[in-house]
């Protein structure tokens, strides 16, 4: 038997359909407006980024510069225990030539 189908009960069903459909894109909608929210954290982090890579290169740059100072000096370096070797026997020459020294 064949349901009597009236004009009321098909705008029910016409309208349940619609409102689906309506809670559907409104979803979509709101996902599409949290992707936009996730891009723009992303373009911030972004910037972030290139801000600290900027600052590790110039961070690395006066590493370098100071690693090159340090080398420097280490090639004019005497040690405590060598230089008093050196003075002595500097002293030791100079009492065996006769030079008075300054100490």
């Amino acid at each position: 038997m064949p349901k009597n189908t009236t004009n009321e009960v098909l705008a029910r069903m016409v309208k349940r359909g619609f409102d689906d459909v309506m809670a559907k894109m409104t979803k979509k909608v709101n996902v599409d407006k949290q992707f936009e929210e996730v891009d723009k954290r992303l373009g911030i982090v972004d910037k972030r980024l290139s801000g600290l890579e900027a600052e590790t290169s110039h961070v690395n740059a006066r590493l370098g510069v100071i690693e090159q100072d340090i080398a420097e000096i280490r090639r004019h370096f005497v040690y405590r225990d060598e230089f008093e070797d050196a003075l002595a026997r500097i002293l030791l020459l100079e009492k065996k030539v006769g030079i008075k020294s300054g100490k």
